[in-house]
């Protein structure tokens, strides 16, 4: 069993009051968030609608109570154990505390933040399906964006976390970032390494070296099949890298353009060229 306490605090939240609409908004998308991954981690399917409540795909998610005395409330996350004893769909994989670690990397992704090492790690090397985790993030950002309503609203942040494990910090930052985007179509070159690679999605997540974290990408329309065989040959040096290994022979030159955030951070790539050096893609 996994608990979630979710904390609202400063504003009127400090006061032990909050508006009755936005608090309710707030647990409903905290609440469907998890319900979103949770039921892909049981089924290994990423659904919108339609979801078992009852635990059939293995979990289940109730509100146990508030605190006194604050405005914090506990999700508790009920797993069955034969899903991790015959390895039932997904959640055999991310088995154990690291159930909280895929949980924690799909609300942080949401919001623009870094996934857990060991989720990434599970990603690159095709453990975990990356295409699936994109199409997790943005079925999940509706929710998100409701999980925000009382930012700004009785509250200034809200924290989650469990045990003595951070998942989220939901404030005025990433309060803009699920809300606001926008194409950026000028074209931009750089070197990356390719992390992870859908082929039947056409998507995946490569590493920025600058920002120290990987970014999610699309495969443009006009891709080339040199493209398709450096992005793949990068996937398979960056994914056979020893630890300690800081080489560079995984890094690919890509041509793309980006949907961006207001404050410019990048959302997602869309790339239209890719090649072994940067020279060789004029």
């Amino acid at each position: 069993m996994d608990e979630l306490t979710v904390s609202f605090q400063g504003g009127l939240a400090d006061e032990h009051r909050l508006p009755a609409y936005a608090a309710s908004q707030s647990l409903y998308g905290i609440s469907r968030s998890l319900l979103v991954v949770t039921n892909y981690l049981g089924e290994g399917k990423v659904r919108h609608r339609k979801f078992d409540e009852s635990g059939a795909y293995g979990f289940e998610i109730n509100l146990v109570a508030s605190r006194t005395g604050s405005f914090e409330f506990i999700f508790e996350i009920l797993a069955d154990p034969a899903m991790q004893t015959f390895g039932h769909a997904v959640a055999g994989k991310v088995a154990g505390d690291l159930t909280v670690a895929f949980i924690k990397s799909v609300f942080r992704r949401c919001v623009g933040e870094k996934a857990e090492p060991e989720i990434e790690k599970l990603e690159s090397n095709g453990t975990l399906n990356s295409g699936d985790i994109g199409a997790l993030v943005e079925a999940i950002e509706p929710a998100m964006k409701s999980a925000h309503t009382a930012v700004n609203h009785g509250s200034t942040t809200i924290v989650l976390v469990s045990g003595d494990n951070n998942i989220v910090n939901l404030d005025a930052s990433t309060k803009t970032y699920v809300y606001s985007s926008k194409r950026n179509d000028r074209p931009q070159e750089k070197l990356f390494s390719i992390a992870s690679y859908n082929a039947n999605s056409r998507s995946g997540r490569a590493y920025d070296y600058d920002r120290g974290m990987t970014v999610p990408f699309e495969l443009s329309g006009d891709i080339d099949r040199t493209s398709l065989r450096a992005i793949m040959k990068s996937m398979s040096d960056y994914a056979l890298r020893l630890p300690g290994d800081d080489s560079h022979d995984s890094q690919i030159a890509m041509r793309y353009d980006t949907t961006v955030a207001p404050d410019g951070r990048v959302k997602k790539m869309h790339i239209h060229k890719a090649r072994a050096e940067i020279l060789s893609l004029k």
